[in-house]
C-alpha cells in the first residue's frame, strides 16, 4: 500500500471521528472552523460544520477509490 493511500485513509478516519463528534452536539451549538491553510478560526454553527465534514469525507473517499483503481490497473 502506498503512503499516499494510507495518508488518505488516516484523513478519512479523522473526518469520520469529527463527523461523529459534531453529530453528538446539541442542535444550535456554535463551533469553530479552521480557515484552510492558516491558523485562523471562524465561529460557525453545527449544521454548516457537519455539511463541510460530509463533503470533505466524500471527496477523500472518491480520491481513495481512484488511487485504489489505479493501483489495481498497474498490478
Amino acid at each position: 500500500m502506498s503512503s499516499t493511500k494510507s495518508n488518505i485513509q488516516v484523513k478519512i478516519q479523522a473526518t469520520t471521528v469529527l463527523q461523529h463528534e459534531l453529530e453528538a452536539l446539541k442542535t444550535g451549538r456554535k463551533v469553530y472552523i479552521q480557515q484552510p491553510g492558516s491558523l485562523v478560526f471562524f465561529k460557525s454553527d453545527k449544521d454548516t460544520a457537519l455539511k463541510n465534514c460530509y463533503e470533505t469525507r466524500k471527496s477523500l473517499q472518491r480520491e481513495d477509490e481512484q488511487i485504489g483503481s489505479k493501483m489495481d490497473q498497474s498490478s
